[in-house]
């Protein structure tokens, strides 16, 4: 069961990543997982904290989509690749 270390990990995976580009074409992307991940870490209940996020991040489908083709713009083909598998 994925529990908030691991979505903490992945979060700093993400960050990594996004900084290892080494473009101002990321800059954004890792600004916004890094306030992603000290939100988390603040967070009395961060497992209460992830299940409300998720809700609010793809309630259904369609928003789901909408999101994840707003971060295609942000990633290259090689990360956008691995991330849609």
């Amino acid at each position: 069961m994925v529990d908030h270390k691991n979505i903490e990990s992945a979060l700093v995976k993400v960050i990594k990543v996004a900084y290892s580009q080494g473009t101002k074409k990321y800059d954004k992307l890792g600004a916004s997982y890094v306030n992603y991940l000290k939100t988390l870490q603040r967070k009395r209940d961060p497992e209460d904290h992830v299940r409300y996020v998720a809700k609010q991040r793809s309630p259904n489908e369609e928003t789901y989509n909408e999101r994840m083709a707003d971060f295609k713009d942000w990633y290259n083909e090689e990360v956008y690749a691995r991330r849609s598998r």
